[in-house]
């Protein structure tokens, strides 16, 4: 059986570019899901070039953004060179905060990195549902990634293309 629809969506928030310019992830609605799990991967950088992502909320994906101070873990794998032979997550614990910087060695290191938001954590008493990532572009040498927003617990499971758009109110 396909879960993709059925139990999640997938939305390109970063596509895969040079990491050394800030980039501003795309919004995603959560209104029809209870959560989202945000992938970043990025290729190995140089020493030094280290990459502090911002999680931000806002009430429309074309809304006023506030900082999401609320990721207080996240989970990584990091490797030299590249990850075919890096199967082991590290959890990665904070004070709950807006930002993420990822400590040394991660410029120099590919690395994907997971993030999961439920949507219960946004402010939706002021009607808070959307959620995006950036980042802030350190460096000066070519560090290539990309953010993917995997939404989980579609309020209208339905054929993949029959899910309702979550980059759009």
């Amino acid at each position: 059986m396909m879960h993709f629809g059925c139990c999640y969506d997938l939305v390109a928030g970063i596509l895969p570019l040079d990491l050394q310019t800030a980039r501003t992830g795309d919004w995603v609605s959560l209104k029809n899901a209870t959560g989202v799990t945000i992938l970043i991967i990025k290729g190995a950088g140089t020493d030094g070039d280290d990459q502090t992502f911002t999680f931000e909320q806002a009430d429309s994906v074309s809304g006023t953004a506030k900082n999401l101070a609320t990721i207080a873990q996240y989970w990584q794998k990091e490797a030299a060179t590249d990850l075919t032979g890096t199967g082991v997550w590290t959890r990665v614990t904070q004070t709950a905060a807006a930002t993420v910087a990822p400590g040394d060695p991660s410029a120099q290191d590919a690395a994907m990195y997971v993030f999961y938001i439920p949507a219960d954590q946004l402010d939706v008493d002021n009607g808070y549902d959307c959620v995006r990532v950036s980042n802030d572009g350190a460096g000066s040498n070519a560090q290539l990634g990309a953010a993917i927003y995997i939404l989980d617990g579609l309020r209208y499971p339905a054929a993949p293309e029959n899910v309702p758009n979550s980059i759009i109110d």
